[in-house]
């Protein structure tokens, strides 16, 4: 006998396939986590979609739970209003792949496709450090820079589907080549790989990405050493927080959020980092709205796509 209503929440990455049930108010009851084996071919994982979230389906029964809806987060540029992956960097085959249709064929279940940045982005104002607050900005610090916009409880998606490349914002207009084909981008400075590279550069070594060093250095390396008084890489972070305030300051003036959350696993060099940041937001950004943002690190961790995917979902079955 169903007592409640469920949803799944599901975190597609190019490593990792996270797949979540969570209760109508954001409590995740189960949750598992399996490689997602991404060169195996589009048909391969979208059959392991459907495995992973049938189980759920499965426990919602056992809790008395009712499943009315999953959510997918998926990496890559989304039609969201047709539920098409028009492309994916971790998935090369995915081509204007129809993820939506395929699905809800298989599981005669609505599903909602977002963008696995934008579901962290929501699942942390949903459920984590945004909790209450209607706008705020999620920054993503890992390998690259990700970000999603929350303004009024709802995702910003842009004319496109591609708002929220905050990576790609241009900080250095003759800097360093990024992989999206621009230079002088923020993830060229406040993502792990930057800040490698800023170590290397640091220590007058060939700043190539097929350089040696960049393959022997890693950003923990430089965290590590900072917080035992290493100069060069206190410098590095404390430039790294300067670059990442620059870039907070921009989105202060343009969105006027009431909060910036900062997350992936940079996030671990937290006190490294931050009073530079803060230091540059003040400086930069209009005095009224850069003293009321607060900027705080995040609380969902891995959980916050997996959240962030079931709120979507249950955003759209509310809205019909």
């Amino acid at each position: 006998m169903c007592v409640g209503i469920g949803v799944i929440g599901v975190d597609l990455g190019g490593t990792n396939l996270r797949v979540a049930l969570l209760n109508s108010d954001g409590v995740i009851l189960d949750k598992r986590k399996e490689a997602t084996q991404a060169s195996f071919g589009w048909k391969f994982i979208v059959e392991r979609l459907v495995a992973a979230i049938s189980r759920q389906r499965e426990i919602a029964v056992q809790k008395g739970l009712d499943v009315k809806t999953v959510g997918v987060g998926a990496p890559g540029i989304i039609l969201m209003e047709k539920g098409v992956v028009v492309k994916s960097p971790n998935f090369p085959d995915w081509n204007n792949l129809p993820l939506r249709e395929h699905l809800e064929t298989a599981l005669h279940l609505p599903v909602v496709i977002e963008n696995d940045a934008n579901a962290a982005a929501l699942g942390e104002q949903w459920r984590g450090a945004g909790r209450g607050i209607g706008s705020m900005i999620l920054l993503t610090l890992g390998t690259g820079v990700g970000g999603g916009i929350v303004l009024n409880d709802k995702v910003w998606h842009g004319a496109d589907g591609m708002a929220g490349e905050i990576g790609h914002m241009t900080l250095v207009p003759d800097g360093r080549s990024c992989t999206c084909g621009n230079t002088g981008c923020l993830e060229m400075y406040a993502s792990a790989r930057g800040i490698v590279r800023s170590y290397c550069e640091e220590l007058g070594k060939t700043a190539s990405d097929t350089h040696p060093a960049l393959q022997e250095v890693t950003s923990e390396n430089v965290y590590q050493a900072a917080r035992e008084g290493d100069a060069v890489a206190g410098r590095v972070m404390k430039d790294m927080g300067r670059m990442l305030g620059i870039g907070i300051a921009n989105l202060i003036n343009i969105f006027n959020p009431q909060m910036v959350v900062i997350g992936g696993g940079v996030k671990d060099a937290w006190p490294l980092f931050i009073g530079a940041t803060r230091v540059e937001v003040m400086k930069r950004a209009f005095q009224v709205p850069a003293e009321r943002t607060e900027i705080v690190p995040s609380l969902l961790g891995d959980d916050a796509g997996v959240v962030g995917a079931a709120a979507a979902a249950l955003q759209k079955i509310e809205s019909r």
